[in-house]
């Protein structure tokens, strides 16, 4: 009983390695049919299949006259397909996205078997391409909603040939219309010659490449391209990662053209009418990155280098730049049709002093970056104070700030901070700049007139689409002080209102000095409307204060300087100084004395008579403003708090 209860299993085991090894077996046979056939898979059956497939991937229908395959059996087969048709998407209209008379493909099974078609040799003949990108940007070359992640599949080309193919490129965007021959051969590997219009003027496009025949598709593969018109001249030499890799390359670059706003045309960073320029540089791109090693050259009368690096992070532009300027010209930032515009502007509303400047951010919601800048001599067509700029600007989220901002002037500098925050409703400017080192007389330009020692505090915030807008309904302080200086005598005498002493000194000595205790401009703005509190000055022989206002809408001043002397005044000059015009051309009157240094006789007698008038009580015109004549002026406290 128990010997054949044992013999049992011993007799079953056999059973179950034979049944083991048959499955095994019939499993290996499977596959080894399954390789057999796709080696000898009748290509010619997937015709309609791959007409369909490749319909629903472009969105368009694609056409395929005949699919055969050059060997029997070959896990490499070279896939050959002739009279291909892709037409265009329907936003483009009728026509052919591409026409192929015949092509070959050789085509690895067991990439395909993991889902990935990587051909090695490619042969087209008879082919004519045709790209198509309107002015939105939408392209047919490109699938919509499925953005790229910028890196793309490494090259796996090792043979490539094409011959009798047209390529034909028409782009809106970049108002870009060439076509013409595109060939690959072993001899004189790549090679694109196209003409057309860019930008509505005649247009050449050359393309080179190295040949494309048993090469490692990994190697470093050299190319180089020119667009030559009269809108711009472009060239780019240098080399891809591999073979046709153009997400991974470096090149030396040049440009030349009318304005900086055609080279974005082509680049397309959102660049800007400028002067002409003449740029050179060298640069990498690597999948959705740039990196600008180098660029440098002209714009305008301006001569600058820089580098910057340009990365895409979650759908954001981050940019990091490094940029020096031998000499800059702020007029060179806008070209002919800028300057004709702001020409106009000047013409309808009269000169400005405060700058049109754009600093609406609407268009960089989706840019953030740093850029750190020198100008080492700032050009100005009609001459300008400011001498250097330097500074770091720094764009987060439509918040731009631009720290450590010094302008140096012929004397002294100007620093602080400047912001414009866009981040919600209009763009607001905000501007915290202190003055130091200057001087009353290089301020002026009348170094025999006046001196002193000039410092200075403005903090100004205000919400525009501009910077003229926005300080035009600014509120805050914008305060200037002098002191230990000096000031010509029979300007003392005037502002003192002693019109004895002014007509002396005026005759008789008027290049006399008497110092310039302190002059203190401290102005309170209130939606543009910039109110002294208090604008006083304290010379050797007189005290002075004013009253009135300063309309940054316009740039329109109406200010009253009255005053008293420290000396017995034998006859008082009947009116206060007027100061009047706009920022960019401001007017003075001195009691009808003018603004000339030395006032003739006939302007002197027209005073002394009004003045006369008025003492005897002849003269019975009010003047137009009248100031209570000022006892003293604290210069020490004034000029404390006006730098605060």
């Amino acid at each position: 009983m128990i010997a054949s209860e044992t013999a049992a299993p011993a007799a079953r085991a056999p059973r179950w390695r034979k049944i083991l090894l048959a499955i095994v077996l019939a499993i290996l046979g499977v596959l080894a049919l399954l390789l057999l056939a796709l080696g000898a898979f009748p290509v010619g059956m997937m015709r309609g299949l791959v007409e369909n497939r490749l319909s629903a991937a472009l969105g368009s229908p694609v056409r395929i006259g005949s699919v055969t395959r050059d060997s029997v059996f070959s896990y490499a087969p070279v896939i050959s397909v002739r009279d291909v048709s892709v037409a265009q998407p329907d936003w483009v209209g009728p026509g052919d996205f591409v026409r192929l008379s015949s092509a070959s493909v050789r085509v690895p099974v067991f990439a395909l078997l993991f889902g990935q078609f990587q051909p090695d040799r490619v042969t087209v003949d008879g082919g004519r391409i045709a790209l198509v990108r309107d002015a939105t940007g939408r392209a047919n070359w490109k699938r919509e909603g499925k953005p790229s992640d910028g890196q793309g599949s490494r090259p796996t080309l090792s043979d490539l040939t094409i011959t009798n193919t047209q390529l034909v490129l028409r782009d809106a965007k970049r108002g870009l219309v060439v076509a013409g021959p595109l060939s690959v051969d072993a001899k004189n590997g790549l090679r694109l010659s196209a003409t057309g219009t860019f930008l509505e003027t005649p247009v050449r496009l050359d393309a080179t490449g190295g040949r494309i025949t048993g090469i490692d598709p990994a190697a470093p593969y050299p190319f180089s391209a020119t667009l030559a018109s009269p809108a711009l001249h472009m060239t780019a030499k240098g080399q891809m990662a591999g073979v046709l890799d153009t997400r991974h390359f470096s090149a030396a670059i040049t440009a030349q053209a009318p304005t900086l706003k055609n080279l974005d045309r082509v680049i397309e960073a959102g660049l800007f009418g400028t002067q002409p320029i003449d740029l050179t540089g060298a640069i990498r791109h690597d999948g959705r990155d740039w990196y600008v090693d180098r660029i440098g050259g002209s714009v305008g009368r301006s001569r600058f280098t820089g580098l910057a690096t340009i990365h895409k992070i979650d759908g954001r532009t981050k940019i990091d730049a490094k940029l020096r300027a031998s000499q800059f010209d702020f007029d060179d930032l806008a070209d002919a049709r800028g300057h004709a515009d702001s020409a106009a502007r000047s013409a309808a509303i009269g000169p400005r002093v405060i700058p049109p400047t754009r600093i609406n951010l609407s268009k960089l919601g989706k840019t953030d970056g740093t850029i750190a800048f020198r100008v080492d001599r700032i050009l100005a067509g009609n001459g300008t104070v400011f001498r250097t700029l330097s500074g770091t600007l720094t764009l987060d989220h439509r918040l731009l700030t631009v720290n450590n901002a010094v302008a140096t002037l012929a004397t002294g500098r100007m620093a602080g901070t400047l912001k414009v925050d866009h981040r919600s409703g209009r763009p607001k400017l905000s501007v915290n700049l202190r003055l130091a080192g200057l001087t009353l007389d290089a301020l002026i330009g009348k170094p025999d007139m006046v001196s002193g020692q000039v410092r200075g505090h403005i903090l100004l915030t205000g919400q525009g689409d501009t910077v003229r807008e926005a300080l035009s309904r600014a509120n805050g302080k914008a305060a200037m002080v002098a002191t230990q200086g000096e000031v010509r005598r029979m300007v003392a005498d005037v502002l003192g209102q002693n019109l004895s002493g002014a007509v002396v000194h005026a005759i008789g000595s008027p290049s006399r000095m008497v110092p310039l205790r302190c002059l203190v401009a401290d102005f309170r703005a209130t939606d543009g409307v910039l109110v002294p509190r208090p604008l006083g000055i304290d010379t050797g022989s007189s005290v002075g204060r004013g009253a009135g206002r300063i309309v940054m809408d316009g740039e329109r001043i109406a200010l009253t300087l009255a005053g008293t002397s420290k000396s017995r005044a034998l006859l008082k000059i009947a009116d206060p100084i007027q100061i009047g015009g706009t920022l960019s051309k401001p007017t003075v009157t001195v009691a009808g004395l003018g603004t000339t240094d030395k006032p003739s006789e006939g302007n002197l007698l027209k005073v002394f008579g009004r003045s006369l008038g008025r003492a005897l009580g002849l003269e019975k015109t009010p003047p137009a403003v009248v100031i209570p004549p000022p006892a003293h002026f604290d210069c020490e406290s004034a000029v404390a708090a006006a730098l605060r």
